[in-house]
């Protein structure tokens, strides 16, 4: 993995480490981030390939119990999800801090 690979990976973690994030305040922090300026469809793609390498997980958030219901995510449905950092994400940004 190249600089550039572990520098996108930490902006995507870090994007999702606080809590629960819409698609679209994930795409808001990656436009905003040093990373580079992403279009709609890299943010989806970056997100799709951080859930199939199990560092970020995608959700449908309810107003009833259970308030977060994992999906296995797609891109044809990738923007109606919320996403959040896994265990394994956990681990892998705490290596690259």
């Amino acid at each position: 993995m190249t600089f550039a690979f572990r520098e996108i990976d930490r902006v995507v973690l870090e994007a999702v480490s606080d809590d629960y994030q819409p698609f679209e305040s994930v795409a808001h922090k990656l436009s905003r981030s040093h990373a580079g300026a992403w279009a709609v469809i890299d943010v989806e793609r970056l997100l799709l390939i951080s859930i199939a390498n199990n560092l970020v997980a995608a959700y449908l958030i309810h107003a009833d119990p259970p308030y977060a219901t994992k999906v296995g995510a797609d891109s044809t449905n990738i923007r109606r999800y919320w996403f959040c950092i896994t265990e394994e994400g956990r681990r892998r940004l705490h290596r690259m801090a």
